[in-house]
């Protein structure tokens, strides 16, 4: 089972180019470590729930 996106992904989603799906990932993972200092963060890649909670895809 899959805990994060990465660029494809996000591309796929947001249907954008790949340099925006790195730059959105970019934005969201300093906008994530900022809100959870003690939290791991993977370059290129953001966790589905913090992505989709952002992104307003989903409710959770």
């Amino acid at each position: 089972m899959k805990s994060y996106y990465n660029a494809k992904d996000v591309q796929e989603i947001t249907n954008c180019s790949k340099s925006l799906a790195y730059e959105i990932i970019r934005k969201l993972r300093d906008k994530f470590e900022k809100e959870y200092p003690d939290a791991i963060s993977i370059q290129g890649k953001i966790p589905i729930w913090y992505f989709e909670k952002n992104m307003k895809i989903k409710e959770c």
